[in-house]
């Protein structure tokens, strides 16, 4: 940045050389807003009003992604919190039918009975809230941390409305959520006292899941308002649960097959999974799930760019060198010469917007059926170049290149196969451009396609020797420069300070930083997918307390050691996290096929390590907090448990 004083003494502006100027405001939106309206008719060609959410469209992009990426994280956690509120509920109501039928007998009304225990889990939600709120606030500072040198360094503190908002999600999740277990506990009956196996009229199930799967619709489409993020959030989860289901059905197989060549201890944490499908898939979905987003994440951040780079042949430019001006160019290219330096051809560059498409302007020539990727070719301006031979890594799919063609002096031109698809442009089109206030037009003669990825210099649209004459025009090209020859570059910018150097190299480690850091903070976020995940074994083993006591002291009065309930418990809690990290592993290879495949189009190669490490490692982290978890069946008498 330099003082506005300094800049004719740096010699920076010459003939050829490009200045754009930009204003910024800064008001309330409503304000904003009515400027805006003002200037949009005044605007003239070359000329755009750019903000973050609209027309900036690299940065929107950006920020589209990262709100549904944290949108999708956070709706994970949100679903699998309310799968185990609805378990914890259930238990809540079974645990308290003794007292709603007290109740009964005092003279309290089944509506009253029910407002008696939903207020008490309204006052347990606003406690929980508060407190949760309060941590998020001061977690949120570590999430900042963790992006330091992304974000400005003046974020203001966040408002009260996230606080309230999440409050209010609370409360919401767990009145609708706990409903079903609530309504069943107002139909107790008074006789409960007398007859402690009756037990209220169970709800019907398929209203139960009705009432469920109304409350996730609801929930999904009030959080994202995104139908196409609901969409792949139910085609994901739909996938899910089915090889859930399936790898359940076939761990059947296997404890009927293999039941015989194991010892009893085995055979029944083994068998308990079994007795439990229900709740031993949804732990198997949250933790497979969280497992491979995060596998996706570690494999894929660092795996992206060395794959990419090892795809790169020897000696790939690794340097770009723009407007170099054309006063300078013999004398820039003799530099590079003198200095051993093999560079690309240095390549014009005309800076050009495509306006009209056989006459018709061109927002109106190009189909409805046109995208955000149409958009941005029609809202900027676009690079132009000549050359009198085609580029090497170039080649031509439809008509031919200017040697093929009469020398009648008509300007030509050649496009890009997927933006001449994109704009509906074929051969014999004519294109009109508006360039430094002059505009004229040139005829589709050639589509080709273009090996972007080769790191030479590449154009959408290229033009026949003598097209973009007496337009302004600067240079550029490329070349690759060893780490040890890099004190090269001082003296060329010195030399020819008006040109723009860009080191690919400095660039990537920009970029691997970059991805380090926001892997770091979505690793971070996963983390509270994890925790919500860990609720449903915690709910899971709740709800199935009392019958793992009683299942406990029958074992203990009939004889088994306090080794062989240690090895039940392990084998059951180490199976889910076994077969948790088999779903992860699946998923995650499956989402590196698409990405290289389809996104990048670089070859895929299975990682079978995550195959050897991640099941084992999984069931020992699950199998270590089921542990802790069901420590007091080992701890507490027979005679208690069997009384209870």
């Amino acid at each position: 940045m330099l003082n506005e004083q300094d800049l004719a003494h740096a010699n920076l502006i010459q003939r050829g050389s490009r200045v754009e100027y930009y204003y910024q405001f800064a008001g309330p939106e409503a304000a904003i807003g009515t400027l805006r309206s003002g200037l949009e008719p005044l605007l003239k060609p070359g000329q755009s009003i750019l903000s973050i959410h609209s027309r900036q469209r690299t940065v929107s992009a950006a920020l589209n992604r990262a709100q549904g990426y944290l949108q999708l994280a956070s709706l994970m956690a949100i679903l699998l919190a309310s799968v185990a509120l609805a378990m914890g509920a259930q238990h809540f109501s079974e645990t308290r039918y003794d007292t709603a039928a007290l109740l009964r007998c005092f003279g309290l009304q089944s509506r009253q009975i029910l407002a008696v225990f939903t207020c008490q889990l309204v006052a347990l939600a606003l406690i929980s809230g508060v407190l949760g709120g309060a941590l998020g606030w001061l977690l949120h500072f570590s999430l900042v941390e963790l992006l330091a040198g992304l974000l400005p360094d003046n974020i203001p503190l966040p408002s009260a409305k996230p606080f309230f908002s999440g409050l209010v999600l609370a409360l919401l999740i767990l009145l609708g959520f706990s409903l079903p277990a609530l309504v069943q506990l107002q139909r107790t009956s008074p006789l409960r006292v007398l007859r402690r196996d009756l037990t209220p009229t169970p709800l019907s199930k398929n209203l139960l899941y009705l009432v469920v799967l109304v409350m996730i619709g609801a929930l999904m489409f009030w959080y994202t308002r995104d139908p196409v993020l609901i969409g792949a959030i139910v085609l994901g989860g739909l996938i899910a649960w089915l090889i859930t289901y399936g790898l359940t059905a076939l761990f059947a197989v296997a404890i009927r097959i293999l039941g015989k060549h194991s010892s009893l201890s085995l055979q029944a944490g083994l068998r308990n999974l079994s007795r439990r499908r229900l709740s031993t898939r949804l732990q198997l979905l949250g933790f497979g799930l969280t497992g491979m987003a995060m596998l996706i994440i570690l494999l894929v951040r660092g795996e992206l760019i060395n794959t990419w780079q090892q795809q790169l042949p020897e000696q790939t430019p690794n340097h770009f060198v723009l407007n170099v001006l054309p006063q300078e160019a013999g004398a820039f290219a003799q530099h590079l010469k003198d200095n051993n330096i093999q560079a690309q051809p240095l390549y014009p560059i005309v800076r050009g917007r495509l306006t009209h498409i056989n006459g018709a302007p061109i927002k109106r020539a190009v189909t409805k059926e046109s995208g955000e990727e149409e958009e941005e070719a029609l809202n900027r301006e676009l690079n132009l170049s000549w050359s009198e031979a085609l580029p090497s890594d170039n080649r031509i799919v439809a008509g031919q290149w200017w040697d093929g063609l009469p020398n009648d002096h008509e300007r030509r031109v050649s496009i890009e196969q997927r933006l001449a698809q994109r704009l509906g442009v074929t051969l014999g089109d004519e294109l009109r451009f508006f360039v430094a206030s002059q505009t004229f037009s040139a005829r589709v003669a050639s589509i080709r396609t273009v090996k972007w990825e080769s790191f030479q210099p590449n154009f959408y649209l290229m033009f026949n020797p003598g097209g973009l004459d007496n337009l302004p025009t600067t240079y550029l090209t490329s070349f690759y420069l060893e780490a040890e020859r890099k004190a090269l570059l001082k003296p060329l910018v010195q030399q020819f300070p008006a040109i723009t150097l860009l080191e690919v190299d400095v660039i990537l480690k920009q970029v691997r930083t970059i991805l380090n850091q926001v892997s770091a903070a979505v690793e971070f976020i996963l983390l509270f997918v994890l925790a919500a995940g860990l609720t449903i074994t915690l709910a899971t083993l709740i709800t199935t307390m009392p019958q793992r006591y009683r299942e406990g002291a029958i074992m203990r009065t009939l004889g088994a050691t306090r080794r062989q309930l240690v090895i039940q418990q392990w084998a059951e809690f180490f199976a889910i996290g076994a077969l948790s990290g088999l779903v992860a592993c699946f998923g995650a290879e499956m989402a590196r096929l698409g990405i290289y495949l389809k996104l990048l189009s670089l070859p895929y190669t299975p990682n079978p390590w995550i195959w050897i490490i991640v099941p084992p490692l999984l069931g020992l982290l699950i199998g270590f907090a089921g542990q802790i978890s069901s420590k007091r069946i080992l701890k507490q008498s027979p005679a208690v448990a069997l009384r209870e």
